[in-house]
C-alpha cells in the first residue's frame, strides 16, 4: 500500500511538474535556436607572442600591464604585427633609438584601451604615433593598454603625477564599453575568459558610492558560467539577460561618469588641460553629459562596420586607416582656435 502511494506520488510529480517544465524548456530551446540564439562557445584565442610567450605582467595597482620589450604578435597563424614597449611598459610613439636622450618638451598624455594602444597594428600605425609626427615640439605619451577601462586611466594618471611628471594636456579616449570594464561585470569577465592564456589578469573593480563618488578594489578576472550554457541556447539566453540586468544594477555608466569627473578634478588641481575623446559610437551620450558639465569633449569615432576601418578577418580592432582618422580628428580639435581647452601649438 505504501509502495503504491509512493509510486503514485512519483508519477504525479513527473506528470504535473517535471514533464511540463521539461516540455517548456525544450520548446523554449527550439524557439531560441530558430531565432538565432546559440549555446556559448568560448573564444578560441589564437595569439602567439614572440619572444616571451606572455604579453602581460602583474601590477599591484593596475592589475596588469604590458611587459617591456619588442614583440612580434601573430593572430590566427597568418597575420602579424610588431609592438615595442618601453621599460615603463608603455608603447612607443616614435623610433625607439630616439628615447636615448631625455626630452624637455611639454607632454600630451593619451589614455585608453586597445584602441589607443593600437592592438593589431605596428608601432608607426597607431594614432598616438601619428600625433607625435604631427606635433614634433611635444612629447606624446601613449598610456593605452589592452583591456583597460577608464578606472585604469585614472590610476595611471595618479601614478604619473606622483612621480613628479605633469603633462600640458591629458586625453581620455573613452568608449561606451569601458563602463562594464570599470565595474568588472560578468559580461566583461566572459569576454576576457580566453585572454588569461597570455598571463592571469587582475583588474580594479569600482562601485558607485552613496555620495555620487566611487570606491574600488582589485579583483581577479575569472568567469563562472551558467550551468549547461555551452550546450543549451536557453541557458545562454538566460545568462545574457542576467548580464544585462547586472549592468543596470551596478550603474556602470554612472560609475564611469564619476571616474571622469574625478579625473577632471585632479587635472584642474594640477593645471592640466583635459579632453575626453569619444572613440566609438557608444560614447555619444557620455560626451554630451560631460560637455554640459564643463568638460571638453570631442567625437573622434569612426564607423568600424566599414571594412577598411577594421582588421577583419584577422582581428576586429580599428585598422591603420581608422587610426589615421582618429589622429586627424583629434589634431583638428586640438588646433581649433575656439577649442574649449584653448590649446595652442607651436608651428
Amino acid at each position: 500500500m505504501k509502495k503504491d502511494f509512493i509510486k503514485t506520488s512519483a508519477f504525479r510529480l513527473i506528470t504535473y511538474l517535471i514533464f511540463p517544465i521539461f516540455l517548456s524548456a525544450t520548446s523554449a530551446e527550439i524557439v531560441l535556436r530558430v531565432a538565432g540564439y546559440k549555446p556559448w562557445q568560448i573564444e578560441n584565442l589564437d595569439v602567439a607572442v614572440e619572444p616571451k610567450g606572455n604579453f602581460f605582467t602583474k601590477d599591484v595597482e593596475l592589475g596588469y600591464k604590458h611587459l617591456p620589450g619588442k614583440f612580434k604578435v601573430t593572430l590566427n597563424g597568418n597575420y602579424s604585427f610588431h609592438a615595442t614597449h618601453l621599460n615603463n611598459s608603455l608603447r612607443i610613439t616614435r623610433a625607439i633609438e630616439t628615447y636615448n636622450t631625455h626630452s624637455n618638451k611639454p607632454e600630451i598624455w593619451i589614455f585608453g584601451c586597445s584602441f589607443t594602444y593600437g592592438w593589431s597594428l605596428n608601432d608607426s600605425e597607431t594614432y598616438p604615433w601619428l600625433l607625435q609626427e604631427k606635433f614634433p615640439s611635444y612629447e606624446i605619451v601613449n598610456f593605452g593598454v589592452n583591456g583597460y577601462g577608464t578606472l585604469h586611466s585614472l590610476i595611471q594618471f595618479k601614478q604619473a603625477l606622483q612621480q613628479g611628471k605633469k603633462p600640458k594636456i591629458a586625453v581620455i579616449a573613452y568608449a561606451g564599453f569601458h563602463d562594464r570594464r570599470n565595474t568588472l561585470l560578468r559580461a566583461r569577465s566572459k569576454q576576457m575568459a580566453a585572454w588569461n592564456k597570455l598571463g592571469i589578469l587582475f583588474q580594479p573593480d569600482a562601485r558607485l558610492a552613496d555620495n555620487g563618488s566611487f570606491t574600488y578594489s582589485m579583483a581577479k578576472l575569472e568567469y563562472r558560467e551558467f550551468p549547461l550554457m555551452r550546450v543549451s541556447a536557453l541557458s545562454h539566453f538566460l545568462e545574457i539577460n542576467y548580464n544585462q540586468f547586472e549592468e543596470q544594477l551596478y550603474q556602470s555608466r554612472e560609475v564611469s561618469l564619476a571616474i571622469i569627473r574625478e579625473f577632471h578634478r585632479l587635472a584642474e588641481a594640477n593645471n592640466v588641460k583635459l579632453v575626453v575623446a569619444g572613440i566609438n559610437a557608444g560614447s555619444a551620450k557620455m560626451l554630451e553629459e560631460l560637455n554640459a558639465g564643463g568638460i571638453a569633449t570631442v567625437d573622434i569615432s569612426v564607423d568600424l562596420k566599414i571594412p577598411a576601418n577594421n582588421n577583419l578577418p584577422h582581428d576586429l580592432h580599428p585598422s591603420a586607416v581608422a587610426n589615421r582618422q582618429y589622429a586627424e580628428k583629434l589634431v583638428s580639435f586640438l588646433q581649433r582656435p575656439d577649442s574649449p581647452t584653448a590649446i595652442k601649438f607651436d608651428r
